[in-house]
C-alpha cells in the first residue's frame, strides 16, 4: 500500500464510521435506504465480476428480483416468498430464450444465487435496525445498537486478526483463498470480537444480553465475519482481481466493505429473533 493510498484510506476510515455509527442509532429510514442501495452495489459488483467470467447474468431481472424480495421480506408477506422464487425462475428460464447466450444455467444460476443472496441478507439488516425490545427505552433503541454492536465487533476482529496476524501469523489458513491470513491472526480477531461485545454489554451499551448471549454474538461476528471475508476473497481470487471495484477510495468495492457484515449480521439478526427475544 502507498502512502497516498494509506492517507486516503485513512480518511475515509475517519469520517466514514463516525457517520455510519450516526446513521445506524439515530435514524430508520435513512438507514434502510443507504444498505438497500449498498446491496444493489454489492449485487452489481457481482455481476461485472461474473461477466469477467465470460457468463451473462441478467442484470435487470436480477436487480427486479433483488427489489422484490426486499418488499416481501419487509413487507411480511411471508406466503409470498415461495411464490416469488419461483416466478424469478421461470422469469429467468422465459428471458433467456430471447436472449440466445451462451451458458444458460450457469447464467440463471449467477442471476438468481446472487439476487436472492444479497436480498436477504440487505433485509435482515433493516429486519435488526428494526427490532425492538419492551425493556429498552435508550437513545438509539435496541435495534441501532444491536446493529452498531455487530459492526464495531467485526471490524475490531477484522482490525485484529491484521494487525496480529501481519506480526505473528505462520500458520496459514486458506493459502489457496487468502494466502496471508493466518491460525494466530484470526483467533486474535476471534478474541477482539467476543470482548468487543462483553464490554458493550457491562458498559449498559445493550445491558440485557447474558454471558451465554455475549459468547454466542461474539463467536458469530468473529467466525462467521471471517467467513464472510474468504467467501469474497474466494470468489476474487477465482476471477483474477484484488478488489470487487474502484468504488470507495482506498477500499476497493461496496463488497469489499461489506464482506464480513454480510454474514455477521443475518446471523446476528436469526439468532436475537429466535433465541433471545422468544
Amino acid at each position: 500500500m502507498t502512502l497516498q493510498n494509506f492517507k486516503i484510506r485513512t480518511i475515509v476510515t475517519v469520517l466514514g464510521i463516525p457517520a455510519l455509527a450516526a446513521l445506524t442509532l439515530f435514524t430508520i429510514w435513512p438507514f434502510a435506504i443507504f444498505f438497500i442501495i449498498a446491496g444493489g452495489l454489492v449485487l452489481n459488483e457481482i455481476f461485472a465480476l461474473m461477466k469477467k467470467q465470460d457468463l451473462s447474468p441478467n442484470v435487470i431481472l436480477g436487480f427486479a428480483i433483488y427489489l422484490a424480495l426486499l418488499v416481501v421480506v419487509l413487507g411480511g408477506g411471508h406466503a409470498d416468498f415461495s411464490a416469488l422464487l419461483y416466478l424469478s425462475v421461470v422469469g429467468l428460464f422465459i428471458v433467456e430464450l430471447f436472449r440466445k447466450a451462451h451458458r444458460v444455467l450457469e447464467n440463471m444460476a449467477v442471476t438468481f444465487l446472487s439476487a436472492v443472496f444479497v436480498g436477504l441478507v440487505m433485509a435482515t439488516f433493516v429486519l435488526l435496525r428494526n427490532m425492538e425490545s419492551p425493556d429498552f427505552t435508550e437513545w438509539g433503541g435496541f435495534g441501532g445498537r444491536l446493529v452498531l454492536m455487530v459492526f464495531l465487533s467485526v471490524w475490531i476482529c477484522d482490525m485484529l486478526a491484521y494487525l496480529i496476524g501481519s506480526a505473528f501469523g505462520k500458520h496459514k489458513i486458506f493459502s489457496r483463498v487468502s494466502p496471508n491470513k493466518s491460525w494466530e491472526g484470526s483467533l486474535a480477531g476471534l478474541v477482539g470480537a467476543v470482548l468487543t461485545v462483553f464490554i458493550l454489554v457491562i458498559s449498559g451499551f445493550i445491558p440485557q444480553l447474558s454471558f451465554t448471549d455475549i459468547l454466542i454474538l461474539g463467536i458469530i461476528a468473529g467466525v462467521f465475519g471471517q467467513v464472510g471475508d474468504f467467501a469474497e476473497s474466494m470468489v476474487k481470487r477465482d476471477v483474477g482481481v484484488k478488489d470487487s471495484s474502484n468504488l470507495i477510495p482506498g477500499h476497493g468495492g461496496a463488497w469489499d466493505r461489506l464482506d464480513s457484515l454480510l454474514f455477521a449480521v443475518p446471523l446476528s439478526y436469526f439468532y436475537i429473533k429466535y433465541f433471545f427475544l422468544t
